[in-house]
């Protein structure tokens, strides 16, 4: 049974798969290198709350699961609102101003520059112009005001397959080459994003 607590307007979904999950990630991962990828992914949706919660709305629900961390809306987005790229944004800045702190204070720790180089690729990989990624409902969100929904969602998926084709050739090299398939998976994902999600944070 998954875990539910309230906060206001606001539910916090708890799921056994990303309880079992965690666990599992402690347990086998010694490096260290998984919970602070974590720790990441966390602040990058805090990111997204504090931005909504600044500009006068709340979520719905916030869910944990195996799959990682979903932001459920109250509001439908107002793409229209330039607010909305900055919702979409705050995410990403929030772990590129996390990464520069702990440059900052990485003097003779090598750890920190790690953690800072994750959370890096964090705010980096989620710029990706693919919906349902935070790069992809910027690029919507701009284009929409340009252009309209259906030019929007065209010019999105065309834009989206620019990036995920290079994307998949490289991970099936490296997966051929090396046996290391996370590029490759990371393609995978992003194609099943583009042409199976809906968009959300």
């Amino acid at each position: 049974m998954p875990m539910k607590l309230d906060f206001g307007q606001t539910a916090l979904k708890i799921n056994v798969s990303f309880a079992a999950a965690v666990t599992l990630m402690l347990i086998l991962d010694s490096s260290g290198v998984c919970a602070v990828a974590l720790l990441c992914c966390v602040i990058h949706e805090a990111g997204h709350i504090i931005c909504l919660l600044a500009l006068g709305e709340k979520p719905k629900k916030i869910e944990l699961s195996f799959y990682g961390i979903k932001l459920e809306r109250a509001q439908l987005p107002c793409i229209k609102n330039a607010d909305e790229i900055a919702v979409y944004a705050s995410g990403p800045v929030m772990n590129f101003v996390l990464s520069a702190l702990l440059f900052i204070a990485s003097n003779g720790m090598p750890s920190l520059k790690t953690a800072a180089l994750i959370s890096l690729c964090v705010g980096a990989f989620n710029l990706i112009p693919c919906r349902p990624l935070d790069g992809g409902n910027i690029l919507f969100a701009a284009l929409y005001r340009i252009a309209g929904e259906e030019k929007a969602e065209k010019a999105c998926r065309f834009v989206s397959l620019c990036m995920i084709m290079p994307l998949g050739i490289a991970g099936v090299f490296l997966a051929l080459k090396k046996g290391n398939f996370t590029l490759l998976a990371v393609a995978a994902y992003l194609a099943v994003c583009v042409f199976a999600s809906k968009k959300k944070l």
